[in-house]
Parts: structure tokens; C-alpha cells; sequence
């Protein structure tokens, strides 16, 4: 009698799990795919529900593809996604911005200020409860940090051993920050760069690490910026195509490597993903919480508004209101700006009245309002 697709005999289960295995690939947004199941922390990156916290730019460990911009490379500054910190208020106040379920700490390298580290998943698991999960990312075999960050609640550990110890993984420290972090409660992978030409050492790397004790791996599409390009070009690796930043070969390394058997789950993550998917709903997200009844909201989740340029705000705004008969909710001063904002269809009407310094502008929902395209509607 045939046996039924996908079900285990207990006499051939050896000859069968490699099978199951592949049958159970997945995709994610993006083109990404994925082995077995996906860590928590990335569940939510999917949805844009997770606040990026950079914590530090400064980074010891000297990763030749290390994307980081020249901006925040070695500049010990922290950022709540896109914005600069001052205060723990703005952490908490960006969190609440986008209706963060979670945070992804990161770097530079969050374990060279452990004790900063800690302080800001107190801050976090403080004002959200337990169930925000934070998840951190790190390269530096700091044992000692482990115990810290696990008292303060870390809840996922993602670490980064570097290319070199790939197919000599057992022994490490990386080795032993698996062992401890798991020891401590907290759920821990490894996170690296699918590097062309590398696969053999990344199976070994996984293998070992699988035995170990981690519970997943994710491996990211190796990309170009400015400030790796040179060690990138210098080593022989180009860019895949003419529209975006990936290396060649490194999204084939990926989708081999997850597609062969391993005993625990292997997420490839492409570089598309963080503009297409990850910023898009992130953004979506801010846009619900923070946007005005004069706002139209863009399926980017950028903000669409109308805005009138002056040097007194506060005192235009009564007089352009009474003029035109406009309803409170679609007019506002923003004295910051030197400007007033208002419906961006009842700023297409009253425009040739109103005369120069009259635009439509698309920005994003952030603290910033960074503006991503501005259309005069009337000339100067």
C-alpha cells in the first residue's frame, strides 16, 4: 500500500525528514524563504511592528561588509529608528509612534556599552510590559554582558560570529555565548551575511552551531553601501544588477543553503525587504497613530497634506480660516516650520487666491517629517 505525501513511517523516519523538511519551505514578503519556523523578532519585523534602537555607533569588530553609514560608523549616538536621541523620552515617544510591539537592538555593536544596553530594555519592558519583545543583535563575544542583559529581559539574542571562524565554530566564544545565552533563558540564533563562495563554511557554521544548542538561523543578502564598497569591490565582489544594492551571488548562496536540510530553521532574509517590506509597514503603522484629519495617507504610509509658507503662522491661520470657511479639523499652524498645513484638496481650491508659497507635500509620519517631494501649486 502507498504511503500517504508527507507522513512518517517510525521505520523509515531517517529516510524521511530531509523530505519533510523541504516540503515545509516558506516564503516571506520580500522574497525571502524560509526553513521550519521563523523567530519571533523577524514575525514581527514583517509586520513593521518592530522599533529599530541603535544604540551605539561603535563597533570593535572591523567585519569588512559591515553596511553602517559613515554617518553613524564609530559615533557613539543612539537613534530611535530614523531619529536622534536625547532622552529616554524619545525612545519611548517613537515607540508610541508606530505602535511598537517590539524593539530590534543594534549597532555599531550594543554589547561595547552593556550597561546603556540593559538600561534601555529596563526602559522598554518597563513602559510596554513583558510581552514587548526585544531581540539584539551582536558580534562581540562579550560573556560577561550575557547575565546582564538577560536580568534587564532580553528576550532574543541573535549573534554574529565572523567569517573566519565559520568552519571552526566549536570552541569559540561565539560557541559559548550560544551555550550561556540559552542557559539564561533567552532565545538565541545566529545572524550572518550569505557570502558568495562561502556555503560550505555557512553549512558547517550552521551544523555546528545547531549542536550547540542555537534555535535558528537567519542569513541577510550581502549588500553595497558607502562605506563598504571599497572592501566589497577590493575582495572581488559587484553588485548583482543596476537597481539596487545587492552582491552577486549572494541571494543563490542564501536560497541554497536554506534549502538543504538542517535540524533547525534557517530564515534568508533579501535586502529588498527592509525598503519593500519592513520600512513600508513600519511607516503604515506610524502613519495610523500620528496623522491628521487634513492628512491623506499614501499606501507607503507617507502623509500627503497641503501647506501654506509663512512668517507668522499663528497669526495667518485665523485669517486664511475665516477667508475660505474652512473647518478647524483641516487647518493648523506649525510655527516650528513657519508654515500652515491644511487638507491638501482644500489647498488645491483656494491656491490661486492665496497666492505663492501654496505646495502640496509628501512626507514620511516620522518625528523628522522628512520630506520626500514637494509640488507648487501656485508660482512666485
Amino acid at each position: 500500500m502507498m504511503q500517504r505525501r508527507g507522513a512518517v513511517s517510525w521505520r523509515h523516519q531517517s529516510t524521511y525528514i530531509p523530505f519533510l523538511y523541504f516540503e515545509f519551505m516558506k516564503d516571506t514578503p520580500g522574497d525571502g524563504l524560509y526553513s521550519g519556523s521563523l523567530a519571533r523578532g523577524c514575525t514581527q519585523c514583517i509586520r513593521g511592528a518592530k522599533m529599530v534602537l541603535f544604540v551605539t555607533g561603535v563597533c570593535d569588530v572591523g567585519c569588512f561588509y559591515c553596511p553602517v553609514s559613515f554617518r553613524r560608523a564609530n559615533v557613539d549616538a543612539v537613534y530611535a529608528n530614523e531619529r536622534l536621541v536625547s532622552s529616554d523620552g524619545d525612545i519611548l515617544d517613537e515607540a508610541r509612534r508606530m505602535r511598537a510591539l517590539g524593539t530590534g537592538i543594534t549597532g555599531g555593536d550594543p554589547l561595547i556599552v552593556p550597561e546603556r544596553t540593559a538600561h534601555y530594555i529596563s526602559l522598554l519592558k518597563g513602559a510596554f510590559g513583558g510581552s514587548h519583545h526585544i531581540h539584539l543583535y551582536t558580534g562581540r563575544p562579550n560573556l560577561r554582558a550575557l547575565p546582564l542583559i538577560a536580568e534587564a529581559g532580553l528576550d532574543e539574542i541573535r549573534i554574529h560570529p565572523p567569517e573566519s571562524t565559520w568552519s571552526r565554530f566549536s570552541g569559540t566564544n561565539f560557541d559559548r555565548m550560544v551555550k550561556e545565552s540559552r542557559a539564561l533563558g533567552m532565545r538565541t540564533g545566529l545572524e550572518v551575511p550569505a557570502i558568495p563562495g562561502m556555503e560550505r563554511e555557512l553549512a558547517e557554521l550552521i551544523d555546528a552551531a545547531a549542536g550547540s544548542g542555537a534555535q535558528f538561523v537567519n542569513l541577510n543578502e550581502l549588500e553595497m553601501s558607502e562605506s563598504n564598497a571599497a572592501n566589497l569591490r577590493s575582495k572581488g565582489y559587484e553588485l548583482a544588477n543596476d537597481y539596487s544594492n545587492s552582491i552577486a551571488g549572494s541571494a543563490a548562496a542564501a536560497e541554497g543553503t536554506v534549502r538543504r536540510s538542517f535540524p533547525i530553521p534557517v530564515h534568508y532574509c533579501p535586502s529588498s525587504f527592509k525598503d519593500s517590506v519592513q520600512l513600508r509597514e513600519r511607516m503604515k503603522r506610524m502613519a495610523e497613530v500620528v496623522r491628521w484629519s487634513g492628512d491623506v495617507v499614501t499606501g507607503d504610509g507617507t502623509l500627503v497634506r497641503g501647506i501654506i509658507e509663512t512668517a507668522d503662522p499663528e497669526r495667518s491661520l485665523p485669517l486664511i480660516k475665516k477667508k475660505f470657511g474652512i473647518p478647524a479639523k483641516f487647518i493648523r499652524a506649525d510655527r516650528q516650520r513657519g508654515r500652515i498645513e491644511i487638507a491638501p484638496w482644500i489647498a488645491e481650491e483656494i491656491a490661486p487666491e492665496v497666492g505663492a508659497g501654496t505646495f502640496i507635500v509628501e512626507e514620511y509620519p516620522s518625528a523628522e517629517k522628512t520630506e520626500v517631494e514637494r509640488r507648487p501649486l501656485t508660482r512666485r
